[in-house]
Parts: C-alpha cells; sequence; structure tokens
C-alpha cells in the first residue's frame, strides 16, 4: 500500500520535533553517548529510516550534522581533540555524502579557535577558504588573536602592527575578496553560533574597513550577510560608512534607497533619490526610483515631476505606461485605471498574458478584503518593479 503524501512543510515540522526530542535525549544522557558512539549513532540512523525513508540526501545530512555538533556541545571531552575526531568520524561514516567531512572539520576549526588554539585552527581551516567566507575571517581572526601574542599584554594590535602574524591577518581578509567564497553557502547547526562564528565574522570585516579604507568588497560582502540574516542594525551601520566613503558608487546608493524604503523612511529615500541624481544625472535608474517612491506615497506633483524627465530622458514608453497604471491603483482611483488598462492592452499586445495577471491583481486590490487587498499590492508593485528594472538594464546595457 502506498504511504500518504505528507506535505513538505509538515514533514520539516515532524522531522524538526523528532530532531528536538534527540536534543533533549543527548543533553540528559551526554556520558553515556560518550561512551558508545557506534550504538548511539545507529540509534540516530535507525529512528531516521524507520520514520522517514523517503528522507532527501541533504535532510538526512543535516540531521546527522545537528545531532552530532549537539553531542559535541554536551560532552564533558569536548576539549580533547582525539575525542572530538573520533566523534567526527562516526558521524561522517553514517552519513549519505562523503564530502560530509568538510561541516566537521570547519566546526573543529571553530572549536579550536574558541579554545585559543589558532594554529591548529588554521592548519584545519585553510583548504575550506573558498567554501564560505566565514572560513575566511576566521583564519584571518587565528592570525589577529597570534599577532597579539607578540605584543604587551597591554596592547592590542592595530593599523600600525606590523609583524608577521597581523600581516597574515590582513592577506587573508585580501585573500577574502580575492577569491569571493559565497556568504552563509555552510549550514551551520544552531548551536555553532555559540561558538562566535558570528562575531567573529563583524569584528574581521569592521577591522578590514579601516585596514583597507579605499576597497568597497568588505561593506558589499558585509552587507550581502547583514540581509542573509536578516540584521539591520548591521546593515544600517555598513550603509552609513557606504554613504561617507562612496557617495557615488550606485550599487550602495540603490542598497540605501532600499533600506529607506523598507523603513517606511520616505524623507530618507528622497534624499537618496536626489544623490543618485546628482551623480549620476545621465542615467534612467534614479529617475524610475523617483518615480516608484511618488507612486509609493502617491505625491502626484512629485510623479508629474518625474514623469516629465524620464520622457526627456527617452525612458522607454512602455514603462511609463506601466507606472501611471500603478499610480492610478495606489491612488485609488479604479476607473481610471480600467481605462488605462484596456489601453495598455491595445498598445502591448505582446504582453497579453502578463497584463491578465495584472488584471487579476487589480480586481484583488479593489476587493473589500482589506488583507486580499494589501497582499495583492505587494505583488503588483513587486511584479512592476522587475518588469521595469530589467527592462532598464538592457537599455541601458
Amino acid at each position: 500500500m502506498a504511504e500518504a503524501w505528507v506535505p513538505d512543510a509538515l514533514l520539516e515540522q515532524k522531522i524538526g520535533k523528532t530532531k528536538q526530542e534527540l536534543m533533549d535525549y543527548i543533553e540528559k544522557n551526554a556520558d553515556k553517548i560518550d561512551s558508545n558512539l557506534p550504538v548511539f549513532f545507529g540509534y540516530v540512523v535507525s529512528i531516521i529510516e524507520n520514520n522517514y525513508p523517503d528522507i532527501t540526501d541533504q535532510a538526512y545530512d543535516r540531521f546527522i550534522d545537528d545531532v552530532t555538533v549537539k553531542v559535541l556541545e554536551e560532552s564533558r571531552q569536548s576539549t580533547d581533540i582525539e575525542h572530538i575526531e573520533k566523534l567526527f568520524r562516526h558521524a561522517t561514516r553514517v552519513k549519505k555524502k562523503y564530502t560530509g567531512r568538510a561541516i566537521f572539520d570547519i566546526v573543529l576549526g571553530l572549536k579550536l579557535i574558541d579554545m585559543g588554539r589558532y594554529s591548529e585552527a588554521v592548519e584545519t581551516l585553510k583548504k575550506y577558504r573558498s567554501v564560505d567566507a566565514m572560513v575566511c575571517t576566521a583564519i584571518a581572526f587565528c592570525f589577529y588573536e597570534l599577532s597579539a601574542l607578540e605584543l604587551p599584554p597591554d596592547k592590542k594590535p592595530d593599523r600600525s602592527t606590523t609583524s608577521g602574524m597581523a600581516l597574515s591577518s590582513r592577506e587573508q581578509m585580501i585573500e577574502l575578496v580575492r577569491l569571493r567564497p559565497p556568504v552563509n553557502r555552510i549550514k551551520f547547526p544552531h548551536v555553532v553560533q555559540e561558538l562566535r562564528v558570528n562575531k567573529i565574522f563583524w569584528f574581521m570585516i569592521k577591522m578590514a574597513t579601516d585596514w583597507f579604507p579605499d576597497e568597497p568588497e568588505y561593506i558589499k560582502i558585509g552587507l550581502e550577510k547583514a540581509k542573509k540574516d536578516g540584521n539591520r542594525e548591521m546593515r544600517g551601520e555598513l550603509l552609513k560608512l557606504a554613504a561617507e566613503r562612496y557617495y557615488s558608487d550606485m550599487f550602495f546608493l540603490r542598497d540605501l534607497y532600499h533600506f529607506k524604503l523598507e523603513d517606511r523612511d520616505a524623507g530618507g529615500a528622497t534624499s537618496v533619490v536626489r544623490q543618485m541624481m546628482q551623480q549620476h544625472p545621465q542615467e534612467l535608474e534614479p529617475i524610475y526610483y523617483g518615480l516608484q517612491l511618488s507612486i509609493i506615497t502617491t505625491q502626484e506633483s512629485a510623479y508629474q515631476k518625474f514623469r516629465s524627465t524620464a520622457v526627456s530622458k527617452k525612458m522607454p514608453a512602455h514603462i511609463i505606461l506601466m507606472l501611471d497604471l500603478t499610480f492610478m491603483i495606489l491612488a485609488g482611483r479604479r476607473e481610471d485605471a480600467e481605462v488605462m488598462l484596456d489601453d495598455i492592452k491595445k498598445k502591448l499586445a505582446a504582453l497579453e498574458y502578463y497584463l491578465e495577471v495584472l488584471q487579476y491583481l487589480m480586481a484583488d486590490i479593489f476587493s473589500d478584503d482589506e488583507k486580499r487587498t494589501r497582499s495583492a499590492k505587494k505583488l503588483f508593485m513587486d511584479s512592476i518593479d522587475m518588469y521595469c528594472l530589467r527592462l532598464l538594464k538592457m537599455k541601458e546595457g
């Protein structure tokens, strides 16, 4: 008899519950587990196979990773490298992928950092520099701490420190820019966060922006991580630094504009648009953001001003048509919006299918269901935004 289908979300919830039950078991039986690791991992494998026979290899290995690191954290032998190696060997044997050792080596390197064994940590981590930006910063941190040991106890390394270890720390941060490894590629088990991996990353990014004030890549790497982590405080700090150092860089201006919008800071977003137009007067993107902001705030006079500029700068007519429609919708002018949509369908017949979707969204926007209206507005705006920016980049390219 075929097994009943279970939606992925419910399956993940069930797996999470099973994992939590195992975590509780580990906390209460750490010594018993340490004394017989093969039996414990056999127990874990039987739980997974009996309860989740169709689990993906990725989810299976993730389960083993989380359980293994939890055992390490609860173990009384968590500072015994020989025992850690033994634990990781057993875990690697039951994983689905041969490459499953990488996460354990990186966790071991981070554990060595936590224990102050920086030279050993470097040896363990160095072959994984291109795997994740966090590894590069961890290695740089090791050299930074080793350089501190070369100084008097009351002094910390700074920009003037030129010892071999201090220079090696800077070299590792230069390598971070050269290699440009992915950010947050490694899905660290939750308990690894206690090993200061995030704090180390941010500490070294801040050091690098001090050491190399003319290199914008460190701020870009930091912004990527801040956005992926949902760390708005750090994102705000980095954007403030970027505004001081790279005030004409469109990459940072664009991110700052969106940051202000997310904060519902229309005044701040307006200032950023004004700065974009001053620094990039020939480009269409700043004008587009001015139009977008006018639509969001439903300021008709501002919209007409930016629209006139867009026409004079030869912004594609179909983008302007789409934005006109969006303005009418957000301004609540349903009849005008319906007339405009019919006109656009005649002028842009090739977009028939896309315009049908927009028409359905428009109906929801003007419905009496507040929740549906709010959701439809967001979908409509996001869709128009992606459509317009894609066309602008194609035209500018």
